[in-house]
């Protein structure tokens, strides 16, 4: 990955609070993550740790309660409803796992391509080129006449990709989109989710189970708890995304510091060294040292 290009993705200090009756849940954190242009980012964590609340966000579906965060070069607090319509129709595009949520089913997988196009001031000529190349780009060309009910699983995720990438969006989210697929079918969405990334360069972040994903892009980031805690790198500069594991790659795996200086020290490390409610922080010739307050 080219380090000098400019982050698309800027998020610092996000708060999500959600109202439930008289009880406030609390789902991000403070949560800090940057993305660069074009780069492909995996996010991880257990049920309920704020993945699909931060997707959501990018998204524009819901909005943060507290913090500052950027795509590109639009702030998504200060957007009115106008502006955010305007952004999810056109810079931004979104794949669910459910795959009956991504297409209508009363629609042809060329209708489905075409239908967010409608609503911009494209030609119809160029809606209808547009759709065909996306299809073709997805390897469905010769399903173009067939509703969601005729195709496979796997088959209505890549009319998904195609959709999503419609407006052709600088930013593309997918939360869980081979969660309900076998390995292989799977495995084949991530390799075209590389495709994508390669030929038109488009940022990507991928919320996964996958416990291998650590070996199919560059960078992993787990969230644990609302906030980014550790992230995990290959050690050669590799940004895409594949369907094959390349465990034979070096993993180094890295505490993640936030703006406000805080950091995540995982349970297991905490644990093994005896650290609960209070540390010492010392400052040595080697570095930081945290210890046991005995």
């Amino acid at each position: 990955m080219d380090t000098l290009k400019p982050f698309h993705i800027i998020c610092e200090d996000i708060f999500k609070i959600y109202k439930i009756e008289d009880l406030e849940v609390v789902a991000l954190r403070g949560l800090d993550l940057k993305v660069r242009q074009g780069e492909v980012v995996a996010i991880v964590g257990a049920s309920g740790s704020g993945k699909s609340t931060l997707l959501n966000i990018l998204a524009g579906y819901d909005h943060p309660s507290a913090g500052s965060i950027f795509v590109g070069t639009r702030n998504l607090l200060q957007m009115h409803s106008k502006d955010i319509e305007e952004y999810r129709r056109s810079e931004v595009g979104f794949i669910w796992q459910q795959t009956n949520r991504n297409l209508f089913p009363y629609l042809t997988a060329i209708e489905n391509v075409r239908l967010p196009m409608m609503l911009t001031n494209e030609a119809e000529e160029s809606r209808d080129r547009r759709a065909s190349e996306l299809l073709d780009l997805v390897g469905l060309s010769d399903r173009a006449k067939h509703t969601p009910d005729k195709l496979s699983g796997g088959e209505q995720q890549r009319v998904a990709i195609a959709v999503a990438l419609s407006n052709n969006p600088k930013l593309l989210l997918a939360d869980e989109p081979t969660g309900e697929l076998d390995d292989k079918t799977a495995s084949e969405i991530l390799d075209l989710l590389g495709v994508v990334n390669r030929e038109l360069e488009t940022t990507i972040l991928i919320v996964t189970h996958d416990p291998d994903i650590a070996y199919k892009v560059g960078r992993v980031v787990l969230i644990r708890d609302g906030k980014t805690s550790t992230e995990i790198k290959r050690s050669e500069q590799y940004s895409s995304i594949s369907g094959i594991s390349d465990t034979n790659q070096e993993l180094e795996e890295f505490v993640l510091v936030d703006g406000n200086g805080r950091i995540q020290i995982p349970r297991d490390l905490l644990s093994h060294s005896g650290i609960q409610e209070k540390a010492k922080v010392i400052l040595s010739s080697d570095g930081i040292i945290i210890t046991p307050n005995k």
